[in-house]
């Protein structure tokens, strides 16, 4: 997808150049990376299901940023995951996404060569803080109205790998 086929809330020029300053991606789980829904099995455990498209995006982009998580719940599925993937960054359990941004000040990493791709209400305030704000298709309408990248994909179903893609031909990466 190129940014002119989003639903980008800035002129394609000016989402182009947020994407080419990002050195570190961080992702919300429930919602951005699965489709939100919890699945639960016969032991009580959780079970979410991920897109091997944002997958594979993460793979095709995380030898040339940094990717994160700041998730308000914690998860052994949502854990078991991102460690295929080798996310190296996580924060689990934090609803305050700030507070949870701020538990990777030590990266160094400057609010305008972030982005973020978040879904709910308690996104808003992290969204608003970083270079690139991105959001699934079916966030809800404040962080839609908060981001300047709203994938045309849901949660859980490609919105992942479109920010991905952004990312990679912002930096002149070309896909495998």
């Amino acid at each position: 997808m190129t940014a002119g086929r989003s639903r980008s809330r800035v002129p394609p020029q000016a989402l182009v150049a947020r994407a080419a300053r990002v050195r570190l991606v961080l992702l919300d789980v429930d919602g951005v990376l699965t489709d939100g829904r919890l699945y639960y099995g016969p032991e009580g455990e959780a079970l979410k299901v991920f897109d091997v498209r944002d997958g594979h995006g993460i793979v095709m982009l995380r030898d040339h940023v940094e990717f994160g998580v700041v998730s308000g719940r914690p998860g052994q599925a949502s854990l078991r995951r991102l460690e295929e993937l080798r996310v190296r960054h996580l924060v689990f359990g934090e609803r305050d996404k700030l507070a949870g941004y701020a538990k990777l000040a030590h990266l160094g990493v400057p609010d305008d060569e972030v982005a973020y791709m978040g879904d709910d209400v308690n996104d808003v305030p992290l969204l608003r803080r970083v270079g690139l704000a991105a959001c699934p298709a079916d966030a809800c309408e404040e962080a839609r109205g908060a981001a300047h990248f709203v994938a045309r994909s849901p949660g859980g179903r490609g919105a992942v790998r479109e920010l991905c893609d952004l990312v990679l031909r912002a930096k002149g990466i070309a896909s495998p």
